[in-house]
């Protein structure tokens, strides 16, 4: 990259990456910069080969708007697609370009391929094909089946499209319009694409079976990574590593020990310790070993369900776990989402630990296996810094944790790091804001109200009741927006527990409180008798007013505890807090 003076600011468009051999055999991809020779690179997926003369690539290998080009998305799945061009267009500003695509599966199960603005699933579109059925659009709502929607009739756009399972294949194809009304573009160049499939035919959860991957659809037949054109043929990375790399991390405890000969320990919080050593086999070395395994202790001071999870990223969706239930089997686990639904067994063939028990005893429930450590389609254990997530219930049923956190921990030192979970302050000031919206000035809105009589003539009450009214709603609006904003930064799906779905319910039945107020019918001069309509809207404006008040005063208490929860408060902070409540 370059600027367009000595300031450094931003690129515009004078950037580009490129691949560069340094045997070489020169530039792959991208535009090379004025080569004191005419280098040839050459694409490893399909032997195909570019010239770069001066400041430009001469194509003379796979044209892919001639002829399908191929990318292997993982093993066993591959994709091939075509540009189809217009008569008298130009493929980079094309109008009615299309692409065919074809994706080829060995096994019978539902595949999917999708279109993305960032390389994430939420928001995303994608093309989706069930064996017996039409491949058809969908938008990416969210994590559960539920929330990917069939796009409306009118989008329904693909042609030539079908999936069949023969021969051991699961094969789908089809064309679309690269560039449509209200979606989301196919760019002659780079594109952020997903791509998934299930287990079998049955359109549900697919696991680990996903990821994120760019493809410049101008190269020739490269598929590119996270940045940049890379050989096509490596494995598209699905969640970035991040391990070790998390922010607002806390010097924990351990360091200087040997976790190969004995166990190292690490407090997790108050009352719950984690053990572990690592199994290294005779003639193998533990930062490249194959085989290597990991024992691991889990003692919490109570009965309840314990779970240590295994993370890319330090987030709770898209991790595995393994959990225990006192009396039941330990197993491993794939999070789904944060709900008990969603945090579901992984397949029998998976299910790997030995030496797997969870027992309560002496007033603590011990969880304790051996798992291996690289096993095919899940979080690796590195011997060094990994991100693991830690909770427990506050029973031996599998519920809703009743505290949990993230933490770095590297297996080759024992040096832990708690990591914070991030926007304490938002919530913080969402749960200050709304307390002092329903837990200050609707109660003395009502009491103005209530206590009128007790307040000098003249209406005074009536100034007071709404002018404590005005400023709660102003209050519950901001409320209301930081915590839509934080949901939206945390990449957290809206309104997916009760106290999110109160907030919206009471949000709405606010607003409508606020207009039945604005259009009354007007109260009839003294000494007359008053009319229907205004007696039927004092009762229902008491009934709604009182209600919005009994779910105020039920959703701060509920979010004192999930505040705490997330944030792993001290008890007695939270029972303080909630007596000042």
């Amino acid at each position: 990259a370059h600027g367009s003076d000595a300031t450094l600011a931003y690129h515009g468009g004078s950037r580009s990456s490129f691949s560069l051999n340094l045997s070489g055999s020169g530039f792959v991809g991208g535009t090379a910069t004025e080569p004191t020779e005419n280098p040839v690179t050459n694409d490893e997926a399909d032997g195909s080969v570019a010239v770069v003369q001066g400041n430009e690539q001469e194509q003379v290998g796979p044209d892919c708007t001639v002829n399908f080009c191929e990318n292997d998305l993982a093993s066993g799945f591959l994709q091939k697609y075509k540009i189809n061009v217009p008569e008298g267009q130009n493929a980079a500003n094309c109008e009615g370009c299309s692409i065919t695509m074809e994706l080829i599966f060995e096994g019978e199960a539902w595949l999917s391929i999708a279109f993305s603005e960032d390389g994430k699933m939420i928001g995303s579109e994608a093309v989706i094909g069930i064996p017996g059925s039409i491949p058809q659009k969908y938008m990416l709502g969210g994590y559960d089946v539920s929330v990917i929607q069939l796009m409306p009739e009118e989008q329904q756009t693909l042609t030539d499209a079908s999936i069949t399972a023969t021969n051991g294949q699961t094969i789908m194809k089809f064309t679309k319009l690269m560039s449509e009304p209200g979606e989301i573009e196919i760019l002659f160049g780079d594109n952020e694409f997903l791509w998934a499939h299930g287990s079998d035919a049955t359109l549900a959860y697919h696991g680990n079976n996903r990821a994120a991957f760019s493809l410049d659809l101008a190269a020739v037949g490269v598929a590119a990574g996270e940045e940049g054109a890379t050989n096509p043929t490596d494995p598209p990375v699905e969640v970035e590593d991040n391990r070790g790399n998390v922010p607002n991390a806390i010097q924990g405890l351990g360091g200087g020990q040997d976790c190969t000969v004995k166990f190292c320990e690490n407090e997790l919080t108050t009352g719950f310790l984690q053990k572990y050593r690592i199994n290294v086999p005779d003639g193998q070395d533990p930062e490249t070993c194959d085989g290597c395994t990991i024992d691991m202790e889990l003692i919490y001071d109570g009965e309840a369900w314990v779970s240590i999870g295994f993370s890319l990223n330090g987030r709770m969706i898209g991790s595995e776990a393994v959990i225990g239930i006192p009396g039941s089997t330990t197993l491993k686990y794939n999070l789904n989402g944060y709900t008990d639904n969603l945090v579901q067994p992984m397949p029998q063939e998976q299910q790997t630990l030995t030496d797997a028990s969870t027992v309560f005893q002496n007033g603590q429930t011990i969880m304790k296996f051996t798992k291996i450590m690289k096993e095919p389609g899940e979080v690796e254990i590195l011997f060094g810094d990994n991100d693991f997530l830690w909770a427990h219930g506050s029973a031996p049923a599998l519920t809703y944790h009743s505290a949990r956190s993230a933490f770095v921990l590297n297996l080759s030192s024992g040096a832990a790091q708690e990591v914070t979970a991030p926007n304490k302050g938002l919530w913080l000031a969402h749960g200050v804001i709304l307390f002092l919206a329903w837990g200050v000035f609707v109660p003395f809105a009502v009491q103005a109200s209530l206590l009128r009589k007790l307040l000098p003539e003249g209406g005074i009450w009536f100034q007071i009741h709404r002018g404590l009214n005005t400023i709660s709603l102003a209050l519950f609006i901001a409320g209301f927006a930081i915590s839509v904003a934080t949901t939206n930064k945390e990449e957290q799906p809206h309104f997916s527990n009760p106290h999110r779905r109160m907030g919206l319910a009471m949000f709405i039945m606010a607003i409508l409180q606020v207009i039945g107020g604005i259009v009354r019918p007007h109260n009839p001069p003294e000494g007359e008798k008053k009319k229907p309509v205004r007696v039927g809207w004092e009762v229902g404006h008491r009934v709604l007013g009182v209600s919005l008040l009994a779910c105020g005063f039920w959703q701060m208490y509920e979010g004192i505890l999930l505040y705490g929860v997330k944030y792993s408060t001290d008890e007695s902070d939270e029972e303080a807090i909630t007596i000042a409540y």
